[in-house]
Parts: structure tokens; C-alpha cells; sequence
């Protein structure tokens, strides 16, 4: 049994006639008896009784009708269900962001999005780029914003901008007057660095032996807005991404130099030709936001 079986059979019983039923649904006559021959007999009984010029449901038929009308309702709800979904109206996105973006630049990405799409229920993971990847990969989540490009050929990137990294130093430290330093120049200087598990801090370890130094590292700590908070106590110098380091009247940014330390962001896909329409306006709302962003800053580089 197939549904345009039952759809031709409600067609038949709404219209009373095979003439009247095949203009509803768009084929021959004899198309649409061929079609209830089918049907009555995959059932094994005759489905209307003929009277003159019309057709009468049988007991059997009055006994599929009301079925046949429940099912064709669960498939066109199924496909208003799946049409919200694409245009939408409602539905669920999971995005994995690494921790260096999540405070910088998730919550005026969120705001805007759900300014646009409130029925959307959306969920952010601050997960590590590695995991971010596997979980993309493996559908746990509809899109990542990590690093550019992705280690895994498991999924695919998108280049969003360059993370360029400052070194954020208190007021009263011996370097606070400098504008840049180089990697050459920081052996003695004690640092407070996230741990091992994250790109980035694997990313100026290579910098620092490139450079020929072991860094003096006092504190690890697996907290960007951490970091921040221990430079203003005058702790320790920290590498801060520059979408997060703010000068103050405690902390002096510096910048780093030979080589600059920057890590390339993008979006995380699966490897896959489809995309929900949720993660598409996700990504859409994202990149609008760094465009802003960008001519904003323009703007105040020219100004200033």
C-alpha cells in the first residue's frame, strides 16, 4: 500500500464519483480505477458499491476512511514540520565555540540571532577545537567556530578573520612602557598560560622553541577572562587573544613580535552538502557581526 493509494481512495469517497475525483487529483479515470484496483486488492475487499452514477463507501471502506484521512494528516504535519524547520520557525542548533571566542564574540552574535529568529532554541558549548571537530563530525553538534583550518579531514573550515595574540602585562611591570617584545625576549618573564590541551598554548610553546627560550611559566589556567583578572592583579604577563585584551589603568598590552603570534578562526562544517537553515543564518549573523565590527574599528582608526 502506498499513500497515493489512500489519497486517490479520499479523493473517490470526497467526490462520489471517479469522474469528479480524477480532475481533483489530476489523472485519467482509468488511471485512478487502476490505482483502487490495486488497493482493494492488496485488502482483499471491494471498498465502494456503485449505485447509478456514484459511488458508496462500503463497510469496509468506511472502516479505512478514517485511517486513511489519519495518515495523509500525520504526512502533511511531518512536512510542515520539516518545512518550519528549513524556513526557521522553530527548531534546535548546537554550536561548539572555543573558549577564546566565547565571551569576545558569542554573546552579540546571540543577541542578533535570536533577535531575528526568537522560535529557534539555541545551544553553545565552549568545547576545545579538537572536540569541536569530532563533535561536528559526528552530528552532536550543527556547527563549530574554532580554528582555521581544522586539523580533521573529517570536516571542512571556513576562514572568518586572524586572532592575533597580545601579551597583557600589569601597569608596574619593567616592560609596561614597551609597545612590542619579542619571543627572544621572555625568558625571564614569569607567565601565566592555559594548559597543554589547547591549540593556542601548543601554538606559542612552538613559537618559544622556535625562538630558542623556555618560557618561565608561574601558573597554568584554563580560563581566558582568568588570565585577564590575574595581569590586573599583577600576578603574572599572559597572552591574551586580541578580540579579549583590554588595556587599562592596571594592564598594558604589548605586541609580540618574531614571529607574530595569530591563529587564523573559522567555522567548523560537516563534510556534507547539507546544511539546516539555522546553522546557515548562524554563520550569515556571525559574519555580519565581524563586519561590523571591522567597520567599526575602521571608523575609529580613522577618527583617531
Amino acid at each position: 500500500m502506498e499513500l497515493r493509494h489512500l489519497r486517490y481512495f479520499v479523493a473517490i469517497a470526497d467526490a462520489g464519483t471517479m469522474a469528479r475525483a480524477a480532475e481533483q487529483v489530476f489523472v485519467t479515470q482509468s488511471t485512478l480505477s487502476h490505482q483502487l484496483a490495486q488497493l482493494e486488492s492488496e485488502l482483499g475487499s471491494a471498498l465502494f458499491e456503485r449505485v447509478g452514477r456514484t459511488l458508496r463507501l462500503s463497510d469496509a471502506g468506511r472502516e479505512l476512511l478514517g485511517h486513511a484521512r489519519g495518515v495523509l494528516a500525520q504526512v502533511e504535519e511531518g512536512k510542515r514540520a520539516v518545512s518550519q524547520l528549513r524556513t526557521l520557525a522553530t527548531g534546535t542548533l548546537r554550536v561548539g565555540v572555543i573558549h577564546t571566542l566565547v565571551t569576545s564574540l558569542m554573546p552579540q552574535v546571540v543577541a542578533a540571532f535570536l533577535q531575528q529568529h526568537p522560535d529557534v532554541r539555541l545551544q553553545v558549548v565552549e568545547l576545545t577545537a579538537l572536540d569541536i571537530e569530532a563533535q561536528v563530525a559526528e552530528g552532536l553538534l550543527d556547527l563549530g567556530v574554532a580554528f582555521y583550518p581544522p586539523s580533521s579531514d573529517t570536516v571542512m573550515g571556513e576562514r572568518l578573520f586572524d586572532d592575533v595574540l597580545r601579551l597583557a602585562v600589569p601597569a608596574h611591570h619593567p616592560l609596561a612602557a614597551r609597545q612590542s617584545i619579542k619571543f627572544s625576549q621572555l625568558a625571564d618573564v614569569p607567565l601565566a598560560m592555559m594548559g597543554q590541551r589547547y591549540a593556542t598554548r601548543r601554538m606559542l610553546d612552538a613559537h618559544f622553541q622556535r625562538a630558542g627560550v623556555r618560557p618561565n611559566i608561574v601558573l597554568e589556567i584554563d580560563s581566558v577572562d582568568a588570565l585577564q583578572r590575574i595581569v590586573d592583579q599583577g600576578v603574572a604577563a599572559a597572552f591574551l587573544p586580541g578580540r579579549t585584551a583590554r588595556r587599562s589603568a592596571r594592564v598594558r598590552l604589548l605586541d609580540v613580535t618574531d614571529p607574530r603570534p595569530a591563529r587564523p578562526a573559522g567555522l567548523v562544517w560537516r563534510r556534507s552538502s547539507y546544511r539546516s537553515a539555522a546553522a546557515t543564518a548562524f554563520a550569515q549573523t556571525l559574519i555580519g557581526e565581524l563586519q561590523r565590527d571591522a567597520a567599526v574599528s575602521g571608523t575609529t582608526r580613522t577618527q583617531s
